[in-house]
């Protein structure tokens, strides 16, 4: 077992899955016959990472179900706010007593274990993961500086303008986070939100960068998928999964 606590941020409310949203989390969706969730909390536990705790909002019920039926050992934290404050407002939520390092993790993902290999790569250092270009459709760019020879965040947006040199990847959704990011990102955090009530996660990272370098390691071909609309969970059931089924067949570590 590793000494880590895996933190899902799954309060959203799925409002581009259109009516699908209104009745099912995005984490709650499925793919070869298990959740989204099931699936990252099985590839979790494949690599030690027993502790997990997920951050609920929308439908809150359906998680609480799932965890008491499907999930044994996990728990669930809920942001009660999920409908006025954003995705960083959730994190906090789900830090909460929490004084060593996390994995923090979008719930609307699909994912092959080498993800989480490599955002643990280095467990001494913090790590946000990259990979190549996926043409997903709303992807997050991200841009890295050189510290000492490694690649550490500097910024992440929608727009691949934003910079003019060229972004180091797109984000994946799984971050890793030292104990003392999570210190760091708790005194950071009630200033954001402060300032902006809607703040998302991303924005408390790139904050957090700032002063606590965050390396973005990559992954060029990684399979994976984030699921915000039914295109882009046809995308994934279609040409992503497909190619996750295969990798869980290759040995770690090849």
């Amino acid at each position: 077992m590793r000494d880590i606590t895996s933190i899902f941020l799954a309060a959203g409310r799925g409002i581009r899955m259109g009516e699908r949203g209104r009745m099912t989390p995005k984490g709650l969706l499925s793919m070869g016959g298990r959740t989204f969730c099931e699936e990252a909390v099985a590839t979790l536990r494949q690599h030690g990472l027993q502790r997990v705790r997920i951050v609920t909002g929308h439908l809150a019920d359906q998680y609480e179900d799932l965890v008491a039926t499907r999930l044994d050992g996990v728990e669930t934290r809920h942001n009660a706010a999920f409908t006025e404050k954003g995705s960083l407002h959730s994190l906090m939520v789900g830090l909460e007593g929490i004084d060593g390092p996390c994995l923090v993790l979008e719930s609307d993902l699909v994912f092959e274990p080498r993800a989480v290999e490599r955002v643990l790569a280095e467990t001494d250092r913090s790590a946000l993961l990259v990979s190549g270009s996926t043409g997903a459709g709303d992807e997050v760019y991200v841009w890295a500086d050189e510290r000492d020879g490694t690649p550490c965040l500097r910024d992440m947006s929608k727009l691949s303008d934003r910079w003019p040199d060229t972004p180091r990847g797109e984000l994946v959704g799984l971050t890793y986070l030292t104990a003392e990011a999570v210190r760091g990102l708790r005194e950071i955090a009630p200033s954001l939100l402060a300032e902006t009530v809607m703040a998302d996660y991303e924005s408390g990272l790139v904050a957090l960068a700032r002063e606590h370098p965050v390396t973005c390691p990559k992954v060029e071909d990684l399979a994976w998928a984030e699921v915000d609309n039914e295109d882009m969970l046809a995308r994934a059931t279609a040409k992503v999964y497909p190619r996750i089924l295969a990798a869980r067949q290759v040995p770690a570590g090849n």
